[in-house]
């Protein structure tokens, strides 16, 4: 029998027997593991330059720094062989604009004085003479006596175009407007001394006959030169005693007779109204006093004679007496004949015959 102590020292060594195999199988392993990183290490450490290996590297540094300066002054050669050329492209291209311009300004120059040259001779031919004449235009009408004829132009048309609107309206044949004598029928001697058609503004009309400073209902009235009748119906709304007219051409007479008929006769204040179709140089006046209307119906030759005939009326029986002009520059005619004076109207008639007349009204009144 084994002592207690062989027992024991057995025991150990089948431990050890077990244990030693397996510790030395570890440590080879990291024995092994070990040797394999440091030749790893080893293999990526620099391996130590040798002399040979400095004097290759210093050779290749300084070949590639003298490759670097080689390309870097070819690269600066290029580049001022590009700018030279961009110069060289810039001054032709200057040197033909140069040409083009001034060869563009002689042209120009050229075309100038060319146009300036026609454009002188159209001013000598065409404007300077066109100047001259709306010169002499506006000289002639800035005169005095082109802007009165300019102004009487423009009342004429206000009366026929506004104011005499209401009282055309009243006719039966039209009554304005102008005819001359020259297309009408008329068998008197006298036809050359005659003036042509046109009527007789309604309110020239009216302020003529109210500058009379009387009482209308004791006169009678003779139109000279009655034309279409217009006066004497403007006249028959006044308190005329009768009212008389005399027409030498035919179709103006028949007018006025259509219309002295056809008229209102509410309107009518004197009903006996005629129109006579005669020559006004041979025909009698009526006995009682009168208002003899003139609106310029003839000439100074005719006018005379008539002036004559109421002179003789006058002397066989004197009386009062008008005799009223419109747009007459005869009345030197009426104060020869040494019965008439000319009427002193009142400042507002003169004002407003002066300033809405077309025409100048003169009124001249018997001494009896």
């Amino acid at each position: 029998m084994e002592s207690h102590g062989n027992v024991k020292k057995n025991l150990f060594n089948q431990s050890c027997c077990t244990i030693l195999p397996y510790a030395h199988g570890v440590k080879a392993t990291h024995v092994r593991r070990a040797s394999k990183r440091d030749a790893v290490d080893a293999a990526d450490e620099p391996e130590p330059p040798r002399r040979g290996n400095k004097v290759l590297a210093t050779k290749t540094a300084s070949a590639r720094t003298a490759s670097g300066e080689a390309w870097s002054k070819a690269g600066q050669l290029k580049r001022e062989t590009l700018q030279n050329r961009l110069a060289q492209r810039v001054a032709t291209l200057a040197g033909k604009t140069t040409v083009q311009t001034k060869q563009a300004t002689k042209t120009a120059i050229s075309t100038g004085k060319v146009g300036f040259s026609k454009a002188a001779q159209i001013s000598r031919d065409t404007v300077l003479p066109e100047i001259s004449r709306t010169g002499s235009w506006l000289w002639q009408r800035i005169r005095r006596e082109r802007l009165k004829q300019d102004y009487r132009d423009f009342l004429v048309w206000l009366h026929e175009s506004v104011l005499d609107v209401g009282a055309e309206s009243l006719f039966f044949a039209p009554t304005k407007g102008y005819l001359p004598l020259d297309s009408l029928t008329i068998e008197s001697g006298n036809r050359a001394f005659g003036h042509d058609y046109r009527p007789s503004p309604r309110f020239v009309f009216e302020w003529a006959i109210s500058a009379i400073p009387e009482d209308l209902g004791k006169f009678s009235f003779v139109d000279y030169g009655a034309g279409k009748g217009r006066v004497m119906l403007l006249a028959s709304q006044h308190e005329f005693k009768t009212i008389g007219g005399m027409e030498f051409a035919a179709e103006l007479h028949d007018a006025a007779t259509m219309n002295i008929q056809q008229f209102p006769r509410s309107r009518m204040t004197c009903r006996n109204v005629e129109c006579t179709l005669a020559d006004a140089a041979y025909v009698g006046l009526p006995e009682d006093e009168t208002i003899y209307y003139f609106y310029n119906p003839f000439s100074r030759e005719v006018l005379a004679a008539v002036l004559e005939i109421i002179t003789a009326s006058y002397h066989e029986r004197p009386r009062r007496l008008y005799v009223v002009l419109v747009d007459s520059s005869d009345g030197d005619l009426v104060m020869q004949t040494g019965i008439f004076g000319r009427l002193k109207m009142s400042w507002f008639d003169r004002l407003r015959a002066r300033l809405l007349s077309p025409y100048p009204i003169a009124i001249y009144r018997s001494l009896a």
